[in-house]
């Protein structure tokens, strides 16, 4: 069985956005370079499952990792990219092809639905509290943390966590029918 692993950058008040915010950045509140190599290394060659809002962010496949989107608009089209209408269908689709590892990256209703069945947050955390309302679930009791290192760029301070969760704990998603 593959992990099932949620990966995020969000404050220390689990902000990820502002969606009133329509700039460069789609409310993002904060420009870390290093994030995003961060991302793109850890999902390298695996499967990335998003909704379709956090697709639109990026408005296009992102290079060397099969691309999965979550929506319920049945019209939705992303050429380069698999489109399906639950999170749990992509899952039990996503686990026919891979054996290491599935990414969850967002947005907030996907964390929300995913982080009862995952096994681990890659997190980055900027320090500070930011305005925005799109949230990261809360995750205090999730696990482990088996990573932490610290980092600084472009006048934020942010950490790196790996948190892993203990196998018997982790709830399996169910196919509705």
């Amino acid at each position: 069985m593959p992990l099932i692993s949620l990966i995020a950058a969000i404050s220390e008040n689990r902000i990820l956005a502002d969606s009133s915010k329509e700039d460069i950045h789609v409310g993002i509140p904060w420009d870390i370079p290093s994030d995003l190599h961060h991302f793109q290394q850890k999902t390298w060659r695996h499967p990335v499952i998003m909704g379709r809002k956090t697709y639109s962010t990026f408005n296009t496949p992102l290079p060397n990792r099969t691309n999965i989107i979550v929506t319920r608009d049945g019209n939705f089209k992303a050429p380069g990219c698999l489109v399906f209408d639950s999170l749990q269908a992509a899952i039990e689709w996503t686990k026919m092809s891979e054996t290491e590892e599935i990414f969850i990256a967002g947005g907030g209703q996907i964390y929300t639905e995913a982080i009862k069945f995952a096994n681990k947050l890659y997190l980055t955390i900027v320090e500070g509290n930011f305005f925005g309302d799109i949230y990261f679930p809360e995750f205090a009791n999730f696990g482990t943390v088996t990573k932490e290192k610290q980092s600084q760029e472009n006048g934020f301070k942010f950490k790196f966590v790996e948190i892993e969760r203990c196998v018997n704990e982790v709830t399996q998603p169910t196919i509705m029918g």
